[in-house]
Protein backbone atom coordinates (compact mmCIF):
# COMPACT_ATOMS: atom_id res chain seq x y z
CA UNK A 1 0.00 0.00 0.00
CA UNK A 2 1.29 3.43 -0.88
CA UNK A 3 1.76 5.94 1.90
CA UNK A 4 -1.07 8.36 2.48
CA UNK A 5 -3.71 6.29 0.69
CA UNK A 6 -6.12 4.03 2.51
CA UNK A 7 -7.58 1.04 0.72
CA UNK A 8 -11.15 2.24 1.13
CA UNK A 9 -10.50 5.67 -0.32
CA UNK A 10 -8.96 4.12 -3.44
CA UNK A 11 -11.68 1.53 -4.13
CA UNK A 12 -12.05 1.17 -7.88
CA UNK A 13 -14.56 -1.66 -7.99
CA UNK A 14 -18.24 -1.65 -7.03
CA UNK A 15 -19.47 -4.16 -4.46
CA UNK A 16 -21.53 -5.87 -7.17
CA UNK A 17 -18.48 -6.41 -9.38
CA UNK A 18 -16.39 -7.50 -6.37
CA UNK A 19 -19.05 -10.06 -5.38
CA UNK A 20 -19.21 -11.44 -8.93
CA UNK A 21 -15.43 -11.72 -9.08
CA UNK A 22 -15.19 -13.47 -5.73
CA UNK A 23 -18.01 -15.87 -6.62
CA UNK A 24 -16.25 -16.73 -9.89
CA UNK A 25 -13.14 -17.63 -7.86
CA UNK A 26 -15.06 -19.84 -5.42
CA UNK A 27 -14.84 -23.10 -7.45
CA UNK A 28 -11.15 -22.51 -8.18
CA UNK A 29 -10.37 -21.91 -4.50
CA UNK A 30 -12.38 -25.00 -3.57
CA UNK A 31 -10.44 -27.17 -6.04
CA UNK A 32 -7.14 -25.77 -4.78
CA UNK A 33 -7.96 -26.48 -1.13
CA UNK A 34 -9.13 -30.01 -1.99
CA UNK A 35 -5.87 -30.56 -3.86
CA UNK A 36 -3.87 -29.52 -0.79
CA UNK A 37 -5.34 -32.52 1.04
CA UNK A 38 -3.97 -34.90 -1.62
CA UNK A 39 -0.37 -33.75 -1.99
CA UNK A 40 2.62 -33.87 0.37
CA UNK A 41 2.69 -31.02 2.86
CA UNK A 42 5.64 -28.70 2.42
CA UNK A 43 6.48 -29.67 -1.14
CA UNK A 44 6.85 -27.03 -3.85
CA UNK A 45 3.38 -27.77 -5.28
CA UNK A 46 1.81 -27.53 -1.83
CA UNK A 47 3.50 -24.22 -1.04
CA UNK A 48 2.52 -22.66 -4.36
CA UNK A 49 -1.10 -23.82 -4.20
CA UNK A 50 -1.35 -22.61 -0.60
CA UNK A 51 0.03 -19.25 -1.69
CA UNK A 52 -2.65 -18.93 -4.39
CA UNK A 53 -5.37 -19.74 -1.82
CA UNK A 54 -3.94 -17.08 0.50
CA UNK A 55 -3.90 -14.56 -2.36
CA UNK A 56 -7.57 -15.27 -3.14
CA UNK A 57 -8.42 -14.74 0.55
CA UNK A 58 -6.34 -11.56 0.53
CA UNK A 59 -8.28 -10.31 -2.48
CA UNK A 60 -11.55 -10.91 -0.60
CA UNK A 61 -10.15 -8.91 2.33
CA UNK A 62 -9.27 -6.00 0.06
CA UNK A 63 -12.48 -6.02 -1.98
CA UNK A 64 -15.10 -6.62 0.71
CA UNK A 65 -13.19 -6.46 4.00
CA UNK A 66 -13.68 -10.17 4.72
CA UNK A 67 -10.63 -12.40 4.42
CA UNK A 68 -12.71 -15.33 5.67
CA UNK A 69 -15.32 -14.84 2.93
CA UNK A 70 -14.84 -18.39 1.61
CA UNK A 71 -14.64 -20.15 4.96
CA UNK A 72 -17.67 -22.26 5.73
CA UNK A 73 -19.80 -21.00 8.54
CA UNK A 74 -20.65 -23.48 11.27
CA UNK A 75 -24.39 -24.18 11.58
CA UNK A 76 -25.40 -22.07 8.61
CA UNK A 77 -28.74 -23.92 8.59
CA UNK A 78 -30.99 -23.07 11.55
CA UNK A 79 -31.10 -25.99 13.95
CA UNK A 80 -34.33 -26.86 15.78
CA UNK A 81 -34.40 -26.05 19.47
CA UNK A 82 -34.21 -29.42 21.27
CA UNK A 83 -35.95 -27.89 24.31
CA UNK A 84 -39.31 -27.73 22.49
CA UNK A 85 -39.63 -31.50 21.96
CA UNK A 86 -40.57 -30.97 18.31
CA UNK A 87 -43.99 -29.57 19.21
Amino acid sequence: MRRGHSRKSRRLMTREVADRLLESLRPTRHLLTRTLADIPIGGPEYRQIDRVVQEIDGLAEILIGDGAHYHQKVHSIPMPDPGHGGE
